[in-house]
């Protein structure tokens, strides 16, 4: 009699067991179908116009030329060289413009060191930290001997989410997707074609750039930047801008800075952004409004593509390998240093590499090793 009861028990207990597992599977494949659903909503990356191939002919798109040190040193001149040389870095918003004006900074810093420039006087920049427009700088009339333009694009539904978002936190809106519409079409921080008016070196007469004209601006920008990352590929632009420009990988890494002040390259939504505002910026009027923007983006996209096909996909990968592994070494001294969560470097100066980190030591021999050995490399 025992034994039925505990074969009746056994058989209840799997039977049980196996309705929870089905409850979880079913929960499981839900929760799976509506991440499909969510991912679906999400922004669309893929903007498509209906003249955007023809626009796109247009463009001559060629890969980023090397800069040649055996016929010209890089462009780093004395602070008091003429407006039309040295370094210009064009800061547009919410492109993670602060940490690259600090990287423009250590560039100047270990270029000069190079050329063997007094510690006090490093490469000409032009006020990195200040959001000034290419054509308030007059870059179309550089020296560009003696210059090197650059800047770094965000793929725009993303750098609008990223603009707003910092108003939100600021509290100059609230959280509402008519709102997020109003500030959008409004507000002067999204103002038409807002990345390609700060990087044009020619003074837009009218922001509203017409379909015919979009060919023209783009291609100024092509033509013109000694070199533009990619946001959404910053670590990947950063290794081949390096490259481009005769730099050693441990000169474009940047500086640290807690996880409250940067997502530290993190690509994810931010949990506010819901369905009405994802569909807004899949809207014709938002679409027509950052048009040129969008065909920018594309465009630099492609010419970055071509760069690394060049240069050489398996030579950027090691280096891009390599930078991401000095990043995480760094990064985690300089967390311990801090004993906050960040990314980046914590530099012993602008001059300075991680092997001169006051704790560095902490590091295996194998990974001290691996620093010091890039800090070799061309």
């Amino acid at each position: 009699m025992m034994e039925i009861q505990n074969k009746i028990i056994g058989v209840s207990i799997v039977l049980v067991v196996t309705f929870i597992a089905s409850i979880i599977n079913f929960t499981d494949h839900r929760a799976e179908n509506d991440t499909s659903i969510r991912r679906k909503l999400k922004i669309d990356n893929s903007r498509v116009f209906a003249n955007e191939e023809e626009i796109m002919n247009q463009l001559n798109v060629k890969p980023y030329k090397v800069w040649d040190k055996k016929k010209r040193p890089f462009p780093c001149v004395p602070e008091d060289s003429p407006k039309d040389q040295g370094i210009f870095y064009i800061k547009v918003p919410k492109t993670s413009s602060s940490t690259l004006a600090g990287i423009t900074s250590r560039m100047a810093a270990k270029e000069s060191l190079r050329q063997g420039f007094p510690t006090d006087n490093m490469c000409k920049t032009h006020d990195p930290m200040v959001h000034s427009s290419a054509s308030d700088l007059n870059t179309a009339s550089r020296n560009k001997n003696k210059s090197f333009l650059w800047s770094v694009v965000r793929e725009p539904n993303a750098r609008a989410v990223s603009h707003f978002g910092m108003r939100f936190s600021f509290g100059n809106v609230v959280n509402h997707q008519k709102v997020f519409r109003e500030d959008l079409l409004t507000n002067a921080s999204f103002k038409t074609n807002t990345q390609l008016s700060f990087m044009s070196t020619k003074k837009l007469k009218d922001l509203t750039i017409k379909d015919e004209e979009i060919a023209y601006y783009v291609q100024d920008i092509l033509d013109e930047y000694n070199f533009v990352g990619i946001y959404e590929r910053l670590h990947e632009s950063l290794v081949v801008m390096s490259m481009i420009a005769g730099m050693n990988i441990n000169d474009v890494i940047f500086n640290y800075r807690p996880i409250k002040h940067a997502r530290c390259g993190s690509l994810e939504e931010p949990s506010w952004l819901n369905d009405g505002m994802r569909t807004y910026l899949k809207s014709a009027e938002w679409a027509r409004k950052q048009k040129a923007d969008f065909i920018m983006y594309k465009a630099l996209n492609m010419k970055l593509d071509m760069t690394i096909d060049a240069l050489g996909r398996d030579k950027v990968q090691k280096k891009l390998a390599d930078f991401e592994k000095l990043l995480y070494l760094g990064t985690g001294l300089s967390s311990k240093m801090r004993k906050q969560t960040g990314c980046g470097v914590i530099f012993p100066s602008i001059y300075g590499d991680i092997d001169g980190m006051k704790n560095f030591n902490e590091l295996s021999e194998k990974e001290q090793d691996f620093v010091k050995g890039t800090l070799e490399e061309s």
